[in-house]
C-alpha cells in the first residue's frame, strides 16, 4: 500500500494543509463575528508591489493587473443573489478548471468486489482498507482515497473545509471558512507543467459577508510556484483594499 499511496497522498496532504493556512491567514474578521463591509467602488491603485494596473471598468466593479514575470490577476465585486459563497463561485470554477484540467473524476472507493489483495486495519480513529492499487484511510474524521497516481483529500471540521484532488498531472485545492456572518475561500489548480493553455497555476482567493457580495482576485500564472505578486502578498492587499471589518 505504501508505494501506492506515498506520492499523491504526500503532495494532497501538503497542499491541504498550506491551502488552509492560507485561508485562516486570509481572513481579517471572524467568520461569525461582525460581517465585514465591502466597497461599492474596486479600490484599484495603478501598483500594488509587483502588480501593475492594465485595465479598470467603468463601473468600478472590476480591474486586471499583470507583474512583470506576466502574472494575471483579476480583481472583481461577485454578487451572491441568494446563493451561497461556494455556489456563486462554481463558474469561476469550471472557467478556471478548462485551463488547467489536473483533474478529472474522483476516485472510487474500496468495496468487496475491488480486485486485488486486500489488507484492513480499524483502530480506534484509524482506519485503513486497501485492495490492489486501491486504498482508503480514515482517521480522526479526515477522509483520503487514492488509486495510483490518483489521491483525494478531505479535511473537513464543521465550517472549515479543505478538498484536494492530486494526480499525476498536479493538483485541485479548495479551502472555505464559511460562517454565520463571514466567509474566506480559496481555489487553486496547480499543474506539474506547463499545460496547453500556457499556465502552471490558476485559482481565486475570495471575501467578504456570508451574504455577499465578495470580493473575488483571480489569479492565472505560467509560473512554477502557485501564488503571483510577492508570494501572494500582493494580492492579499488588494482584497485588503476593498474588504474591511
Amino acid at each position: 500500500m505504501r508505494t501506492k499511496v506515498a506520492r499523491p497522498l504526500a503532495v494532497a496532504t501538503l497542499a491541504a494543509l498550506a491551502c488552509a493556512a492560507t485561508t485562516a491567514q486570509a481572513r481579517s474578521a471572524s467568520a461569525d463575528g461582525a460581517p465585514l463591509k465591502v466597497v461599492s467602488v474596486l479600490d484599484c491603485p495603478a501598483n500594488e508591489g509587483q502588480l501593475t494596473r492594465t485595465a479598470r471598468a467603468t463601473d468600478g466593479q472590476s480591474c486586471d493587473y499583470q507583474s512583470a514575470r506576466g502574472e494575471f490577476v483579476r480583481l472583481r465585486v461577485a454578487p451572491l443573489n441568494g446563493r451561497s459563497p461556494a455556489d456563486a463561485l462554481a463558474p469561476a470554477r469550471a472557467q478556471l478548471h478548462v485551463l488547467l484540467p489536473v483533474y478529472s473524476q474522483p476516485v472510487s472507493a474500496v468495496d468487496d468486489d475491488t480486485p486485488g489483495d486486500r489488507a484492513d486495519v480499524d483502530l480506534p480513529f484509524i482506519h485503513v482498507h486497501s485492495a490492489g492499487g486501491r486504498a482508503d484511510v480514515n482517521f480522526f474524521g479526515f477522509k483520503i482515497h487514492s488509486e495510483g497516481e490518483n489521491a483525494d483529500v478531505d479535511l473537513g471540521r464543521r465550517r472549515k473545509r479543505a478538498v484536494v484532488h492530486a494526480s499525476a498531472k498536479g493538483a485541485e485545492v479548495r479551502a472555505e471558512d464559511v460562517g454565520q456572518t463571514n466567509a474566506s475561500l480559496v481555489y487553486v489548480l496547480s499543474a506539474n507543467s506547463r499545460l496547453q493553455s500556457g499556465y502552471r497555476a490558476a485559482g481565486y482567493v475570495a471575501r467578504g459577508p456570508v451574504t455577499g457580495p465578495l470580493v473575488v482576485g483571480e489569479f492565472r500564472t505560467a509560473q512554477r510556484h502557485t501564488y503571483v505578486g510577492d508570494g501572494g502578498r500582493d494580492l492579499e492587499r488588494l482584497i485588503d483594499r476593498n474588504v474591511r471589518p
